[in-house]
């Protein structure tokens, strides 16, 4: 598996978030090795809608006149096991519905009407993918399973400013027995409240941004919030930024647990991911390490395509 990466694309004051989503549909469809290689292969731009590929710039996201003219891309992983679905969910550029089809299923759709599949569960129900503004984004994506992707913007290009992080990651140690589907996978979205991702995955926190942490709940047919376990210990290293280095140095890998909130019952664990880990030591935004292989944004870091240095200003 290799992590496909475009290290940064500026955006300008005048574009609106429709650019950002564009963008990162772009480099999402892009052949290997320039991208990941999904495809496209449902679509409305608003004025052509249905089978195919029908995004040809970031206009084309822009339409919406409910029941008239609307705007939704469906994005299938490159094994065409699984579709994601992006809808418009008002004349807000920046809100969308977020839908999956575990048997990448989804059909129908037209300019005035998204399509629907009978195994689609909603990740998001309106949700703020991006803001407008003047900044910098960062995409990443592996191209083999278990597919994570993520993107990253920043309002001003600098990395203590986060604007905004949308990412599939795969949850591929543990599944939890009995939860509905086969998603390996939690969704994470921090739009525009904070614009640090480690507030989404504290399980201390119960609420606000907390619920942007979604993922699969045993016997339920949409995603719910779930926790990112942080933990504290009396005797030894706390995580995350308080660990200790090896001899060389290097972080103790943190793979980030996911489990249910207490509210919602047993069973509890739902699975490990490393795809996004926990910095083991405080770090600066933006810092790269390990062979420029991980980068680091608030309390946690991502996998980094080893070659670019990222853009900080």
């Amino acid at each position: 598996m290799t992590m496909r990466f475009v290290p940064n694309t500026a955006y300008t004051a005048t574009d609106s978030a429709l650019k950002i989503v564009y963008l990162w549909l772009d480099f999402m469809r892009t052949a290997s090795p320039g991208g990941p290689g999904w495809t496209i292969p449902r679509s409305s731009d608003g004025t052509v809608g249905g089978a195919g590929d029908n995004i040809s710039g970031y206009l084309d996201l822009g339409n919406y006149v409910a029941g008239v003219s609307e705007s939704w891309f469906v994005i299938r992983q490159p094994d065409g096991a699984r579709e994601i679905l992006y809808a418009r969910a008002s004349v807000s550029d920046s809100q969308w519905h977020i839908f999956v089809s575990e048997t990448a299923a989804f059909t129908g759709g037209s300019i005035a009407a998204r399509p629907t599949a009978v195994d689609e569960k909603e990740v998001m129900p309106v949700t703020n993918l991006v803001q407008a503004g003047q900044g910098v984004l960062h995409m990443g994506a592996d191209d083999a399973a278990p597919y994570g992707w993520w993107f990253w913007t920043n309002a001003s290009g600098s990395f203590t400013n986060g604007n905004g992080t949308h990412a599939m990651i795969p949850i591929t140690h543990a599944i939890q027995p009995g939860d509905v589907g086969t998603n390996p996978c939690v969704f994470f979205c921090d739009p525009q409240q904070d614009g640090l991702i480690e507030a989404n995955l504290y399980s201390g926190n119960q609420t606000g941004v907390y619920s942007r942490l979604s993922c699969f709940e045993p016997g339920s047919t949409n995603y719910q919030c779930v926790a990112g376990l942080i933990q504290r210990c009396l005797a030894g290293s706390n995580f995350p930024n308080y660990c200790s280095q090896d001899g060389a140095g290097k972080d103790i890998a943190i793979p980030i647990t996911i489990s249910r909130r207490s509210s919602y019952g047993s069973p509890f664990f739902k699975g490990i991911t490393d795809f996004i880990m926990w910095n083991g030591v405080d770090r600066n935004e933006g810092e790269t390490w390990e062979g420029l292989t991980r980068i680091s944004i608030g309390d946690v870091n991502v996998e980094w395509d080893g070659l670019t240095v990222p853009l900080a200003s």
